[in-house]
């Protein structure tokens, strides 16, 4: 009767102990409820709580945030320190950080579109 069981797998199936007479039916096991005794003698185990579970997802969602809080820092970092040169360059064009910062702020006024109210 080997492969006859089509829910397992050849290799999970206990063939050292596979005798299946003719007269017995795998179908009767559910019918016959009394057939195959409970081994735990009426015991019933509890429900083990979840709470640990909770516990372990929460500790590993943190980790993940943190990772990538230090990550997205690690970036910023760095992209920082390569555009230095650049920045260092356009604010000794400009006359210094004030000009810079001004200048700066008056494009992105002028970018969005609002313009400075004319003085009667």
């Amino acid at each position: 009767m080997l492969g006859n069981d089509f829910d397992t797998p050849i290799m999970y199936q206990d063939l050292a102990n596979y005798s299946m007479g003719p007269m017995s039916m795998p179908m009767m096991g559910g019918m016959m409820p009394g057939m195959y005794p409970s081994y735990l003698g009426g015991t019933q185990m509890p429900r083990q709580l979840d709470h640990d579970k909770v516990e372990i997802i929460n500790k590993k969602n943190r980790e993940a945030k943190n990772t990538a809080k230090k990550v997205a820092i690690a970036l910023g970092v760095i992209l920082l320190a390569g555009f230095i040169p650049y920045f260092r360059k356009n604010i000794k064009a400009a006359g210094g950080i004030k000009n810079y910062l001004s200048n700066a702020w008056q494009s992105f006024k002028n970018w969005i579109g609002i313009k400075p109210k004319a003085t009667p």
